[in-house]
């Protein structure tokens, strides 16, 4: 039993610091570069150049106007904070990074006498930080503030038509597990604690720690079920412990004797898996069947003695059950999966040339790679 622990212990700690890395260092904001913690575009907003009363009336104004559009966080930078960088306001040329640090887009501006008297006009330039490119710019004339304030929704609604693409929600690390695709085929492998009970016993009268491994391929039937089918091979060591009675001329000598089955088998689990994904990971709980196929007969061995020999084996019905979690997450090109799944058999396996019958229950740990095929979104 303290060998069973020790293992699972083992193997669940070191999966633990290879499935979930971000846990061991800091965590990231909800936000992205150049994004809000709610998803929306921030735009730095400049002080505007030219008449100056005008000027601080729009530079408010066209801040009120950005939120209004939804998808947008206006942030106005201060005429201060110009200064202190030594630069002028830019008007018609894009500002630099460290005016508008962490912005998408930026706005800049001015307020100019027109070509009549009483005449003015309000011009915007809208830029892509990204590139530090520009992306529209516009004007309005009006003669009295009022005027012009009325139409300002209108034209800054108009520059920011321009934008080919602002995503509204925060995008997803490209690592993470949400793009997996449609169809997953890969390897698995891990080690097995096994119990084998006799019909007639309450409790397990023999153990064993064995390898197991196989290939999977996995289809989701929607973003939240898949179905998994797998080909596993296995081995089992049913070993028997007892004491016989050696004769000799001084009597009868207790003797400690072993006897052990090496079977070898296919296994096929269909498993049903059902997905969530609360961060960069997939957790998901599962539950199935399987079939199993006898390869070869099982080897009989008995020490002292080098007694060896081998027997048929089968069952009325080769069909198990399967339950456990999974978790993966991507890693490189495919998938890296972690599995803790129980089984049983349905019914009892017989070895009729040794009278011999047992019924299996497993306990097994693995790890497992898989590479991806077919988009799901393209699906």
């Amino acid at each position: 039993m303290k060998n069973i622990l020790k293992t699972g212990l083992v193997f669940f700690s070191l999966s633990l610091i290879v499935l979930f890395p971000p846990a061991l260092g800091a965590q990231s904001g909800p936000g992205t570069e150049g994004y809000d913690g709610a998803g929306r575009a921030i735009v730095a907003i400049l002080p505007f150049t030219g008449e100056e009363e005008p000027a601080a009336v729009f530079d408010q104004a066209v801040a009120e106007a950005v939120a209004n559009l939804g998808n947008y966080s206006p942030r106005r930078v201060s005429m201060e904070t110009v200064q202190a960088a030594g630069v002028r306001a830019p008007t018609d040329m894009p500002p630099i990074r460290e005016l508008v640090p962490g912005a998408r887009f930026a706005l800049t501006g001015g307020v100019y006498p027109g070509n009549f008297p009483g005449e003015y006009y309000l011009q915007l330039w809208l830029w892509d930080m990204a590139h530090s490119s520009m992306i529209y710019t516009d004007d309005l004339v009006y003669e009295h503030i009022d005027e012009g304030l009325e139409s300002l929704p209108g034209l800054v609604e108009w520059l920011f038509s321009h934008i080919v693409m602002v995503p509204v929600e925060s995008e997803p690390p490209a690592e993470a597990v949400r793009n997996e695709k449609w169809i997953t085929v890969g390897v698995r492998s891990g080690v097995s604690q096994r119990w084998y009970t006799d019909p007639e016993e309450f409790a397990p009268g023999a153990q064993a720690l064995n390898l197991e491994g196989g290939l999977f391929a996995s289809v989701f039937l929607n973003s939240l079920l898949s179905v998994q089918a797998e080909v596993d091979f296995t081995l089992d060591n049913l070993v028997y412990r007892g004491i016989d009675d050696i004769g000799g001329s001084g009597g009868y000598i207790p003797l400690l004797v072993n006897e052990k089955y090496t079977s070898y088998s296919l296994m096929f689990p269909i498993i049903f898996k059902a997905n969530f994904r609360p961060g960069d990971f997939r957790l998901a709980p599962f539950a199935g069947i399987y079939v199993f196929a006898p390869l070869g007969d099982a080897v009989f061995q008995k020490k002292p003695g080098g007694t060896e020999d081998s027997f048929s084996w089968s069952a009325a019905a080769p069909l198990g059950y399967t339950a456990g979690f999974e978790i993966a997450i991507k890693l490189g090109p495919g998938i890296l999966l972690g599995d803790i799944r129980y089984a049983g058999d349905f019914t009892t396996i017989n070895i009729p040339d040794a009278a011999t019958s047992y019924k299996r229950r497993a306990l097994s740990f693995s790890l497992g790679y898989g590479f991806g095929f077919v988009d799901m979104r393209k699906r």
